[in-house]
């Protein structure tokens, strides 16, 4: 198996074990978000998407650029709560 890499990966609050973003051919990648435990379901999205809107400036984008978002939830009963945050926030589009 050939593997090719092509072109460079751009790498932005650099830790010990990742990077809080990646951006590769113009595609930016952020790491995980996830909230403070004993908040709220709608106080955690809401930080959470504070954070995401803050990574995305800092990469030189925004939210309207969203091509993929993958969202966990503990408990699928916290989906309705967390959607309504999550709608309020998202570019409409």
């Amino acid at each position: 198996m050939t593997i090719s890499h092509s072109g460079p990966v751009t790498r932005h609050h650099v830790g010990v074990r990742l990077s809080e973003i990646a951006i590769h051919h113009g595609t930016v990648y952020l790491a995980g978000q996830v909230g403070a435990p004993g908040e709220s379901v709608a106080a955690q999205t809401r930080a959470v998407l504070v954070e995401v809107d803050r990574l995305l400036a800092a990469a030189g984008t925004d939210k309207t650029r969203i091509l993929y978002a993958q969202i966990w939830l503990a408990d699928m009963a916290d989906f309705a709560e967390m959607n309504g945050v999550w709608d309020a926030w998202v570019a409409k589009g």
